[in-house]
């Protein structure tokens, strides 16, 4: 008689998409929103607690107040680099976990299409299992993103709520 054991993945890997939602916004900018794809990958230990890191390519779209009074459609992109960290806290069901998820990061400037700045979130994550060891991953929360570039005199920060869904692989 063979005894089958489910071998657990020392590595996990989240692919992620959703939306962006400006809720405040410093100096002349509007608050902006728009959509977010991000991808991280690091250490799973043993499905209590995820640390990795990741990247994320975020596009906001707003209303700027230029100099002569004007109102403009402003488009900024950011590519931040964080540390990833989530943490599974309660089962609702067999199918069912609810967790927390924090990232912390920067982004660098890149030429004149991509501000730098600080980026920190927090919020809850829903996972519906799909197969052993992927989920589908439900996030929302909230966001802070600085945005500062060589070529805008005015850098501006951001307060947003974020919600995403994508494919977890523990």
């Amino acid at each position: 008689m063979m005894q089958a054991n489910a071998q657990r993945r020392g590595t996990y890997t989240a692919l992620q998409a959703g939306g962006i939602f400006g809720l405040a916004s410093t100096g002349i900018q509007d608050p902006m929103s728009g959509y977010q794809f991000q991808f991280s990958f690091g250490r799973n230990f043993y499905d209590r607690m995820y640390l990795g890191l990741g990247i994320s390519n975020d596009v906001y779209r707003g209303k700027s107040t230029l100099a002569d009074g004007s109102r403009s459609t402003r488009r900024v992109n950011t590519l931040p680099v964080f540390a990833d960290f989530k943490a599974p806290f309660a089962r609702l069901s067999p199918l069912g976990t609810l967790g927390t998820m924090v990232n912390a990061g920067y982004a660098p400037s890149i030429g004149n299409d991509y501000f730098k700045g600080f980026v920190g979130k927090a919020g809850i994550t829903y996972g519906h299992l799909l197969v052993e060891g992927s989920d589908l991953l439900f996030s929302a929360g909230y966001s802070f993103q600085q945005f500062d570039s060589r070529f805008a005199s005015n850098p501006f920060s951001q307060h947003n709520v974020f919600i995403t869904i994508g494919l977890f692989v523990h």
